[in-house]
């Protein structure tokens, strides 16, 4: 019976953490809309802001015991161009820890892929703005998707998105975003050495929040976000490889405090969020996010 758990443990491992072994913060749809928000109106003297981020995210298959902990750090860097333009740098690094039955598996510290945002805001009227956004993923690493666990996709990848606010009855914004990203395929080696063009495929995310201020200096913001991950291939092909695409749900509520000093205006987040896959059902994972950032415009 444990040979047999043993196993089916290093099957799992093996068949069902390659879309979950690419965890990126920087694809995080809904890390990225949180601190993209501006922290004080837009103006010409403030076009620039950044946000250092420390993050915790922990998840456990639901039926095994294989537990993943990814602790690090995210930095963000946003320039506002012209009235209606934006670039956006995202970077990241973290630990990537994984246990199976208690036992350490994997142990290692990578960068994560360094994302490009380019957008346009379109202010519809008074009370909605839309976003249109392109994205472009740069890989920092070699794809080690096929061997373990890690942090970052080691895959180029390319995007867009679209997302928007609305200004209803105070006091609550009503915010709305979708999202798709592809990842080229490339070259990837398993554990014997075996070598095969390899992607992690597509992955597309909405998300739907309500957001309202306490105060001039207090806000939260609750939602959900939504993520299918779909499209994992490898040439030569690998067996029962599409059981490995995915559906995750997650809520989450953000804590916002602002505050100026003379020459900058600052803004503290913490955050925590619950995720769920709704599929696979065997192979499943619930997991925990914790961040916290502090961001200033500039």
């Amino acid at each position: 019976m444990k040979k047999n758990t043993l196993v089916l443990t290093l099957l799992l491992e093996l068949c069902s953490h390659i879309p979950a072994s690419a965890i990126s913060v920087v694809y995080n749809f809904r890390i990225a809309q949180i601190t993209r928000q501006p922290i004080v109106q837009q103006t010409t003297k403030r076009p620039n802001s950044s946000s250092l981020l420390l993050f915790n995210y922990f998840q456990k298959t639901r039926n095994f015991d294989i537990r993943e902990n990814y602790a690090g750090g995210l930095f963000t860097y946003n320039r506002n161009i012209a009235k209606h333009f934006y670039i956006r740098t995202d970077l990241a690094m973290a630990n990537a820890h994984q246990t199976v039955d208690c036992t350490t598996r994997v142990d290692a510290t990578e960068v994560d892929d360094i994302l490009i945002t380019i957008g346009r805001n379109f202010n519809l009227n008074k009370k909605s703005k839309v976003t249109l956004s392109g994205l472009l993923g740069i890989p920092t690493h070699s794809v080690n998707t096929l061997q373990r666990v890690g942090f970052g996709s080691g895959q180029v990848g390319v995007g867009l998105q679209v997302d928007g606010l609305y200004k209803g009855k105070k006091p609550f914004d009503f915010l709305w975003g979708a999202r798709y990203n592809y990842f080229i395929p490339r070259t990837a080696f398993d554990t014997p050495g075996n070598c095969y063009k390899f992607t992690i495929g597509s992955i597309a995310d909405i998300l739907i929040a309500l957001q309202t201020n306490i105060s001039l200096k207090h806000g939260l913001e609750g939602g959900y976000s939504g993520r299918w991950g779909f499209g994992v291939s490898a040439c030569p092909e690998i067996a029962n490889l599409d059981r490995l695409n995915y559906v995750r749900n997650n809520v989450y509520l953000v804590y916002k405090y602002t505050f100026s000093t003379k020459r900058l205006a600052h803004r503290l987040l913490f955050n925590v969020s619950y995720g769920s896959d709704a599929k696979p059902r065997l192979y499943g994972y619930n997991a925990v996010m914790v961040w916290g950032s502090w961001g200033v415009a500039f």
